[in-house]
């Protein structure tokens, strides 16, 4: 009869051969496509477990171990599929010898060159640092946060006015991590609701993918999967995002896909040769030809859409991976970037055609937004971006809001690709405002910065196409958003309270509502340039088939009745010179808000702008009774009254009205059928017997309310 340690030997035995046996080659499911369909990484669907690795040419004995196998003595083998390109692993909880538990921790094995190592997982979705040798993969379970914004749907892409923010950078002023801190400005309880009082629609993160060490723009990923772990990890970011949705607001994820980190780099070390292919100015040139790189990149935006709920995604500099001869690449590659860029377009948009696809494509060019290519991939014929970030509108308006000519703004607020869709329009970025110490409130003409924020806001939020902000720029913000190794964060607190910057911000938040009520006329409606005189510093533009006109003035004179070539029944519905947005005490130059007028000039502060709609008079209960002191007529002689109204003959004495003479020499007359919250101005006149004679002096001026009657007296 054996001993008991007899038996613990063989059975010890047995399970390290198991362990190190070669297993038959084989695919998953039985089915060689069924591989390709599927995410890399360790997960749970279902009751089933999926374990997906790619190794190098050559390695062998490849095997997963954790807290779920008891260490290294347990490690489960994997199964290499038949075209060498994956190795895998299913089963139930019962495969393991323990169940795995949120949070576990694991590694793969192998045998490379006859020599015992072990990795990080590549698509990881949760890791306890970056570090390759000492850090950690983890599990992650999706059914460990319960979402609360159950009924969310993606928005359309005219609903999106995006916010652009730092996670890390953006405040400080709330506790826990940044991913916290971000959430309690948007969650709309009451206390600290920054993001939620800007009126905007979208907010765009930076990367958000696990990066080596803690303090890093981004963009030198080293865990495509995983969620940066010094921001809060994986249910932090679903926190957020479930937050936002909740509160009305979409959440982009920007992605970084034309290279790789050159520290922490885990698809450098488990296998370069598949994974990077070239190189450039910020690290390896990722292999967009290879069938492995690119399913993981793929799927890389499939899972995140899916599992962490995310409404769009920005690509950085997207010329990059579809151009060999982009000036950022100094090794080139053998290409694949284009046809990659195309299947995760096609395929992403089979999962919801609502997630939004917008490229750093710089320098501008249409071809990546075309609506139709001419071939279909993945069920699509369109190009594989929805939008791209538009350095013709940012360099152009940009120039001009520092010093430059006017003239530039003509290439500014025009017509962009093939479509309203394909721009994205803003006057500051991370990049501009980053790598250069280029804020516009440090920067602009005259020493105004804040004045030339609001401008630059101005023009941005109501552009055709689709606007976005950088944080900061909203409050006057001056200084640099230094790369990487800084940790300067927002003065949010500041914004809110110091008397010029808190106009700045209510500037902003009141231009993001005023396009948030029509958001189909700035979005896709026309926009076409009315005036550019560099000299007198003023420019207009109108959107809509002139349903909305902007005036921007770039200079410091005040204009009262300036001829921009637009004519029409218009009410400001947004002044820089009003009180509650005028920075310096400049001179109010304003028909008054909300005032519908029949204009043909525009008043114009200095260093400023105006926002008119168009009011289309329309027949109301609204009336005007009219009085005239007159007592020098003569016989045959009447008095009427004529006005800037066609109910008082638009000015022409041929059209005016005449009043009664019953309570002579007072002449009063009520015509009704005015536009209501109008300014009516008139004068009295005679008439019938020799030439017409005009009240002497200024016009009488006269509100019509929002309804009922109101009185106006003028006299000789």
């Amino acid at each position: 009869m054996k001993t008991i340690n007899s038996i613990i030997k063989i059975t010890a035995l047995a399970l390290s051969l198991s362990a190190n046996c070669v297993q038959a080659d084989a695919w998953l499911n039985g089915d060689e496509n069924a591989i390709w369909q599927m995410s890399p990484g360790v997960y749970k669907e279902g009751n089933s477990w999926y374990v997906i690795f790619h190794a190098a040419a050559g390695d062998s004995n490849v095997s997963i171990y954790g807290d779920f196998t008891q260490g290294e003595s347990g490690a489960i083998p994997l199964t290499k599929t038949p075209d060498g390109h994956f190795w895998w692993f299913k089963g139930t909880d019962q495969s393991f010898a323990q169940v795995p538990q949120h949070g576990d921790e694991y590694r793969f094995k192998l045998t490379r060159d006859g020599q015992e190592m072990t990795f990080q997982d590549p698509a990881a979705r949760w890791v306890s640092s970056s570090e390759l040798g000492s850090g950690m993969s983890k599990i992650y379970l999706s059914d460990a946060y319960q979402w609360q914004s159950t009924g969310w749907q993606r928005p359309v892409q005219e609903q999106l006015n995006i916010y652009q923010v730092h996670p890390l950078r953006f405040t400080d002023r709330n506790s826990g991590t940044p991913f916290q801190q971000v959430t309690e400005e948007l969650d709309g309880d009451g206390t600290n609701d920054y993001i939620n009082n800007l009126n905007v629609t979208a907010l765009e993160l930076l990367p958000v993918n696990e990066f080596a060490g803690d303090l890093s723009w981004g963009y030198n990923p080293s865990f495509f999967y995983a969620v940066e772990s010094s921001y809060g990890g994986p249910d932090q970011l679903k926190k957020l995002v479930d937050t936002a949705h909740q509160n009305g607001i979409a959440v982009i994820l920007d992605l970084e896909f034309n290279h790789v980190a050159s520290g922490d780099n885990i698809l450098w070390t488990v296998d370069n040769t598949t994974y990077m292919d070239g190189d450039t100015v910020w690290g390896p040139l990722y292999n967009f030809n290879d069938p492995v790189a690119k399913h993981f990149l793929i799927q890389n935006v499939l899972y995140l859409a899916q599992e962490f709920k995310i409404d769009g995604f920005r690509f950085d500099h997207t010329n990059t991976i579809h151009n060999p001869n982009s000036g950022f690449v100094t090794q080139p590659g053998d290409g694949g970037g284009w046809d990659l860029l195309r299947e995760m377009y096609g395929k992403t948009k089979q999962q919801d055609s609502a997630i939004w696809f917008t490229g750093e494509e710089l320098p501008d060019w249409w071809g990546i937004t075309s609506d139709d290519t001419g071939t279909v991939v993945e069920g699509t014929s369109h190009a594989p971006m929805d939008s791209q970030w538009v350095d013709t509108f940012h360099d152009n308006f940009k120039a001009v809001l520092t010093g430059g000519s006017l003239d530039l703004l003509w290439s500014v607020f025009g017509h962009f690709g093939d479509g309203w869709q394909d721009a994205t329009v803003y006057t500051e970025s991370h990049d501009e405002v980053g790598n250069t110490d280029d804020r516009i409130a440090k920067r602009a003409r005259d020493g105004k910065g804040w004045e030339m924020n609001q401008i630059s806001l101005a023009g941005t939020v109501l552009a055709r196409g689709t606007p976005m902000a950088f944080m900061g720029q909203e409050g006057g913000e001056t200084r640099q958003f230094h790369i990487d190794w800084w940790d300067d964060r927002l003065d949010l607190s500041d914004y809110e309270t110091n008397a010029g910057r808190k106009k700045v911000l209510a500037w902003y938040s009141e231009l993001n509502a005023i396009r948030a009520k029509n958001t189909t006329a700035f979005a896709s409606g026309d926009s076409y340039i009315h005036h550019i005189h560099d000299a007198n510093g003023v420019a207009a533009f109108s959107r809509n088939a002139g349903e909305y006109v902007i005036v921007m003035n770039f200079k410091g004179n005040t204009y009262q009745n300036y001829d921009i070539g637009v004519t029409g029944n218009y009410a400001e519905i947004a002044n820089t010179s009003w009180t509650q947005f005028n920075l310096g005490g400049v001179p109010s130059a304003t028909r008054g808000e909300g005032v519908a007028a029949q204009i043909s000039n525009v008043h114009i502060p200095a260093y400023g702008a105006v926002v008119l709609q168009r009011v289309d008079p329309v027949s109301s209960s609204t009336s005007i009774d009219f009085t005239c002191q007159n007592g020098t007529t003569v016989w045959g002689q009447n008095v009427y009254v004529v006005g800037n109204q066609p109910e008082i003959g638009n000015w022409n004495a041929a059209n005016a009205v005449k009043l009664d003479a019953s309570a002579y020499p007072t002449w009063t007359g009520t015509i009704s059928d005015f536009p209501a919250n109008t300014n009516v101005q008139w004068k009295c006149i005679k008439r019938d017997v020799g030439a017409v004679e005009w009240q002497s002096g200024a016009n009488n001026s006269v509100n019509t309310p929002a309804s009922g009657s109101v009185s106006s007296v003028g006299q000789f």
